[in-house]
């Protein structure tokens, strides 16, 4: 697609009890950085347990949060997709049950913690906690 206002990306609707759930899920999330006194091995400890990220988790790919964003609102998703048919596909599904959106740039998917070389062969798809909405744009 030449217009750079739009761009792929991947959709997903999911239900949250709030907002700070919503956030705990579709971001990174760090424990505390060490003291200043911390020893080497306590500061590779808190290294190799951080980020946790329940989204790329459960979706099982190496992804990069720089292109990963959380909606409540239709409308705004919507707005992102550039072709008539496709958001009237959108608009056609019933959605309402949602309480978020969470929109995953094309860019954001670089392997496959499925496949043994981490290659990215697969389409994403709708988890326990996920509804995979489409690809777009």
């Amino acid at each position: 697609m030449d217009d750079p206002t739009y761009y792929p990306f991947h959709l997903f609707a999911a239900t949250f009890e709030s907002e700070t759930h919503a956030r705990q899920f579709a971001f990174e999330q760090w424990q505390p950085e060490p003291p200043a006194d911390a020893s080497s091995a306590e500061f590779a400890a808190w290294e190799d347990h951080n980020p946790t990220w329940q989204l790329a988790r459960e979706l099982e790919f190496f992804m990069d949060s720089d292109f990963v964003e959380l909606d409540e609102s239709l409308e705004y998703v919507q707005s992102l997709v550039a072709n008539e048919a496709q958001k009237s596909q959108l608009c056609s599904r019933s959605l309402a049950g949602f309480s978020h959106f969470i929109i995953i740039g094309d860019n954001a998917i670089y392997g496959d913690r499925r496949s043994p070389d981490h290659s990215n062969p697969r389409q994403p798809q709708s988890t326990a906690t996920l509804t995979y909405l489409g690809h777009f744009n």
